[in-house]
């Protein structure tokens, strides 16, 4: 269905330049000159009437006859009204104001396709022509444009200007570009045809990536199975058939036509076979399948086990922002070069006091015990399971990375070691069995100097906890001495397990030996324990701090140690020798730190 035109070229008339082929990927013009406007022939009117369009002239009733026919819009240009006699298809710039056919003025953005001439804008593609190019009853030369556009964009561009129209309906949908060749070619047809004008010969097409059908691979079995139902693969072929689907039997592939974009995988296909077999036919069955015990992910149970622990010691759950003001940092005294201080920046806050993303959860907490305190409440213990927010460059050239944070805290109920017994709970409890180790020297300016540290286990720091700094404290104005812990949730992960392993009840008798130091007050107890546990050897069971003192009676610059420490062997009843050596090694390890027996 071709209209060849005349001996003349249409480039000799016009040039076509699109500038966005991802918005617009086929433009199609064709032209038409000694046009005679008159009254659409009566069986082209009431077709258009039926279609509840109203017929106007010639030309225009042929451009909507083809959108009805094809589905896909067209518009005409008056060709001495284009400047230049170029059409140039590009987007608008921000803050641009265009006239509408409708005499409305309309605001225009960067991301609204345009069609231009040489020297102005003409019409928003695949919306409405513009009052500049109105067709008048003395148009003697015209373009007729078919084109394909984006249909995600059409319809945007179409809400931020506020005009919906037939043909950006019809675009919205989502257009086949190999259709918009034929469709204006029809159209020529029908003005030769009806002797509404002379065909100039030629088409400027200009089609960025040619659109072909797509291989849909076809297996009867899993359509039917996705179904319920037992259709027979011939049934199924004919329904494609019926609807203009191809099949290759060498590759065992449904052809979809470049018309039909909503097949893109085999469940489209099942769906064409479940429309044309009949909903009201497929059985009602039970879903079929192996059952199986449903459980929490890995890390899910972990932090299950979090909230269980701080709810089990009387902490209740809390929720902040992650949006926070970049004066948090001054309040909790963090230096300037910190790396805390290296923040996602938000590009639409609210406000400056939720102007970044936070890099750590701390000021949350505070804010909340703050809260708390100002009314009186005498005791609080909150938790709370959140992450924080930590570019791994800036500016930001991808994510940045989230960690999930426990951070513990309270006022009024407690001190250091009642949060430091919380937080071994719940290391107790997700299977770190091993030892901890306490660093009191670490960094966190937030803490107070003498009551904080780092906690290490096998090496490895994986969060810290202490004693709120008097300045910060004021600064939230707290009145009163709050403890908080934070354990970084990814650097546990490796280290917690939730199996059990049975040992049975000892045979064999356990010896205890109970032994008191004099120790260097900068010698800490864990560094005593690490003596015990590394000489204590096989026959070591366990032991246990059980006395600290400092007084008259102690060396100035020491204090009094005592430790309960207990052997057992699994095999055989020790013998006094057998501990007496273990304990001499423990003991001589000991003296390598400055530690002496009390006389």
């Amino acid at each position: 269905m071709t209209a060849t035109g005349n001996s003349e070229s249409i480039d000799d008339y016009l040039k076509v330049r699109v500038e966005n082929t991802n918005l617009c990927p086929r433009y199609c013009a064709r032209m038409v000159k000694n046009i005679k406007l008159a009254p659409s022939p009566r069986w082209m009117q009431r077709r258009l009437a039926a279609s509840g369009i109203r017929p106007i002239n010639n030309i225009v009733d042929i451009t909507n006859y083809v959108m009805e026919e094809y589905g896909q819009p067209m518009h005409a240009f008056d060709y001495e009204q284009l400047a230049g006699h170029e059409i140039i298809v590009k987007c608008a710039r921000d803050g641009d104001v265009f006239q509408t056919l409708d005499g409305q003025e309309r605001k225009l953005d960067s991301t609204i396709l345009m069609i231009n001439d040489g020297e102005k804008e003409v019409g928003i593609a695949g919306i409405m022509g513009g009052e500049n190019s109105k067709i008048t009853d003395d148009v003697k030369t015209m373009v007729f444009e078919c084109a394909c556009f984006d249909g995600t964009n059409i319809r945007l561009s179409a809400k931020k200007v506020g005009l919906r129209t037939d043909a950006s309906g019809k675009y919205e949908k989502g257009l086949d570009p190999n259709t918009a060749e034929e469709a204006v070619n029809r159209a020529c047809q029908l003005i030769e045809e009806l002797g509404a004008g002379e065909v100039i010969g030629g088409m400027i097409d200009i089609y960025s990536e040619k659109k072909t059908e797509k291989r849909i691979p076809f297996d009867a079995e899993k359509i039917n199975r996705l179904l319920g139902t037992d259709i027979d693969e011939a049934v199924m072929l004919e329904y494609f058939k019926a609807i203009g689907l191809g099949f290759d039997a060498h590759t065992r592939e449904v052809i979809a036509p470049t018309w039909r974009q909503d097949l893109e995988r085999m469940a489209d296909v099942a769906e064409e076979v479940a429309r044309f077999y009949g909903y009201d036919k497929i059985p009602t069955t039970l879903p079929s399948g192996e059952a199986t015990t449903g459980k929490l992910p890995y890390k899910l149970r972990i932090e299950e086990m979090a909230r269980e622990i701080a709810e089990f010691c009387g902490f209740s759950q809390g929720m902040t922002y992650s949006f926070e003001s970049p004066r948090v940092f001054d309040k909790m005294l963090i230096p300037a070069d910190s790396p805390l201080r290296n923040t996602v920046n938000i590009s639409n806050p609210l406000g400056e006091d939720f102007s970044v993303m936070r890099t750590t959860s701390l000021n949350g907490m505070l804010t909340s015990l703050s809260t708390n305190y100002n009314r009186r409440n005498k005791a609080v213990r909150l938790y709370e399971l959140a992450n924080v927010y930590r570019p791994k460059a800036l500016p930001l050239t991808e994510l940045p990375e989230e960690r999930m944070q426990f951070t513990l805290g309270f006022y009024g109920d407690g001190d250091f070691y009642t949060m430091k017994g919380v937080v071994e709970e719940f290391f107790d409890k997700t299977g770190m069995r091993k030892k901890l180790r306490y660093e009191p020297q670490c960094g966190h300016p937030y803490l107070h100097p003498g009551r904080k540290a780092d906690i290490v286990y096998e090496g490895a720091v994986i969060g810290f906890l202490g004693e709120v700094h008097p300045d910060v404290a004021e600064n939230y104005k707290i009145g009163d001495r709050a403890c908080v812990a934070v354990i970084d949730m990814p650097s546990i992960m490796e280290y917690t397990t939730f199996d059990r392993k049975y040992t049975g009840i000892a045979k064999f008798p356990a010896v205890t030996r109970d032994i008191s130091m004099v120790v260097p007050k900068d010698i800490l107890v864990g560094q005593i324990e690490d003596v015990i546990a590394e000489r204590g050897g096989r026959l070591l069971e366990s032991y246990e701090l059980f006395d600290i003192y400092e007084g008259a009676q102690v060396l100035s610059g020491h204090k009094s140690v005592a430790y309960s420490i207990t052997f057992r062997a699994k095999d055989h009843t020790l013998e006094e020798k057998e501990v007496t050596s273990v304990m001499n090694k423990i003991l001589n390890g000991l003296k390598g730190l400055g530690i002496e027996l009390r006389g």
